[in-house]
Order: structure tokens, then C-alpha cells, then sequence
């Protein structure tokens, strides 16, 4: 699997750019501060959690949705399963986003479950609301 196979984005050629150029040095240097510290790794997860699995990582996950069949490689219901079970295991933190259905609630019920709700900008309907979960084994929200 090649990582740039689901790292593309497309822009209309007509359209404005959200940001004035002239910001640009600042954003750099903003995104180079925040991310100084980040690793990011094109592997299969059970690879990259083996590998750096300690307190102090947070993992962010983003497989496929679970029983769509819209990507060049899908999950089937095992694949949750067996991931479900290596975040049991998981030592570090992590951040796992879904399609919010039935069966990902229940796969992934001994987690902390928060539903938000995204518009996704390449669909055909501008304005429809799609919702999601994010799944973790610590409080996002601290109170």
C-alpha cells in the first residue's frame, strides 16, 4: 500500500485560497513548533503501535469505515475486532475516528465514545452534516 494513495486533496482551480499569503512565513513557523515532536510513520498499525507503544505516545487512527467498501483497502469485521483488542492492550494514548454505527459502538463499548458530527467539502451535497466517533482511553475533555 502506498501512503500517498490516501493523502490527496483537490482544489477547484477557480477557488480562493483560505489563507492571505502573506501569513505564510508565520503559519510555517506555527506548524513547525507544533509539530517538531511528531512522528509520522506509513506502516501497517500493528507495526507502528509495536514500535513506539509507551505512556507517553498518542496514536491518532483513522482506518477505514467500518462495513463501507470505499477505499482500495478495506476492514472487514475482524480487522475491528482484532484492532479493538490491540487497544485493549494499548500502554499509550489514543485517538481512534469511525462512522458512528451500532457495530463500532459495541466493538469499541469499553472506550470513551464522543460523537461529532463533520461536513465533508468533496461531497456532493454542500451542507450535509455526517457523523462520527472518536474513540479513546482517556478524557479528551478534561473537567
Amino acid at each position: 500500500m502506498n501512503c500517498r494513495e490516501y493523502m490527496t486533496t483537490a482544489r477547484a482551480s477557480d477557488s480562493v485560497p483560505s489563507f492571505n499569503l502573506t501569513s505564510l512565513p508565520e503559519l510555517l513557523e506555527n506548524a513547525h513548533k507544533r509539530l517538531e515532536r511528531v512522528q509520522l510513520e506509513c506502516a501497517p498499525y500493528e507495526e507502528v503501535m509495536r514500535r513506539f507503544d509507551r505512556p507517553t505516545t498518542l496514536f491518532y487512527l483513522d482506518p477505514p469505515y467500518f462495513g463501507r467498501k470505499l477505499y482500495r483497502h478495506n476492514f472487514g469485521e475482524a480487522d475491528f475486532e482484532k484492532l479493538a483488542g490491540q487497544l485493549k492492550k494499548t500502554r499509550g494514548r489514543f485517538i481512534l475516528s469511525l462512522n458512528d454505527v451500532p457495530e463500532v459502538r459495541k466493538l469499541f463499548e469499553n472506550f470513551q465514545i464522543q460523537e461529532v458530527e463533520l461536513h465533508y467539502t468533496s461531497q456532493k451535497e454542500a451542507g450535509k452534516r455526517y457523523k462520527e466517533v472518536l474513540i479513546t482511553n482517556f478524557n479528551p475533555i478534561p473537567s
